[in-house]
């Protein structure tokens, strides 16, 4: 199998926290990269170091699906896919066409992964993208994507660790992805210092793990989060797009890791109440 070796630390951990969640392949896809191995470097305590991480991380993984339903696109890019299992669930619907873009080698070795554990199927593509680059990669055009069909674009665990003037690049792609099939872009990834500061807060060893990858990456979620929800609302409007905001609050009674982890309902609402995923549309 291709070796995972230089997959960020931080999927890695979120896919060992998901195996505790109903999300089908959640567990499969953490033993077969060998998550655990990876977490006893960040977390000692294993999941209780990430008690209150896991929950957060099945609540977004459920988000997206659930908004990606209300906007009901057949034609679903996901960007930055990793190791999410996404596009092995949705593309059992023959209806929808489904596409998994990463880096190259990323997105190579989550090719092989998949082959691993489904059979090839016509309506699921790889396609390898670097979602700041410049022409766009972006499948524009593409064989397998229906002409004057709207499309939903998924990013799920990426933005929060680009700088501005990354994400710039991220928006101004998208944009022309938008522009010329219609659609949406739905990503939980638009956070605010507050809220990366919540989510620490709440179980200090959180803090501890995020240190630990903003040295080994390089890159900080908190100082490339956006100053307040008024610095996040004037950019995307400065980027072109209308901004719909839901919390994950809503998606509460479909958590699982919960009853698993023995988290009581009171305590993980305050932090599902504070987390919020975006809609993101063209302005006009």
């Amino acid at each position: 199998m291709t070796s995972f070796n230089k997959i960020s630390p931080t999927a890695l951990l979120v896919t060992y926290a998901r195996q505790f969640s109903d999300i089908p392949y959640a567990r499969e896809i953490s033993e077969l990269v060998d998550a655990q191995s990876v977490v006893g470097q960040y977390a000692p305590n294993g999941i209780e170091d990430l008690k209150y991480f896991a929950p957060v991380m099945e609540a977004r993984y459920k988000a997206t699906n659930g908004l990606l339903a209300k906007f009901g696109c057949r034609q679903i890019v996901e960007l930055a896919s990793g190791l999410l299992p996404r596009g092995m669930v949705m593309s059992e619907n023959p209806e929808i066409t489904f596409v998994e873009s990463d880096l190259p080698l990323m997105i190579e070795q989550k090719r092989a992964l998949v082959d691993r554990l489904i059979a090839p199927r016509p309506n699921l593509h790889f396609a390898a993208i670097d979602v700041t680059a410049t022409p766009s990669q972006f499948p524009v055009n593409a064989e397998y994507l229906r002409q004057g069909e709207p499309i939903a674009l998924a990013c799920e665990g990426l933005l929060q660790y680009l700088t501005l003037p990354e994400k710039q690049l991220v928006f101004a792609n998208v944009q022309q992805m938008l522009q010329h099939y219609g659609g949406v872009w739905i990503t939980p990834d638009l956070t605010t210092k507050q809220r990366r500061s919540q989510l620490r807060n709440y179980n200090p060893a959180t803090e501890r793990i995020l240190k630990a990858i903003a040295q080994n990456t390089g890159r900080s979620t908190l100082d490339n989060s956006f100053e307040h929800s008024e610095h996040l609302q004037q950019f995307v409007a400065d980027q072109g797009f209308h901004l719909q905001t839901f919390s994950l609050i809503d998606i509460l009674d479909q958590l699982s890791s919960l009853e698993r982890l023995n988290i009581a309902v009171q305590d993980i609402t305050p932090l599902l109440a504070g987390t919020d995923i975006f809609a993101l549309t063209l302005e006009g």
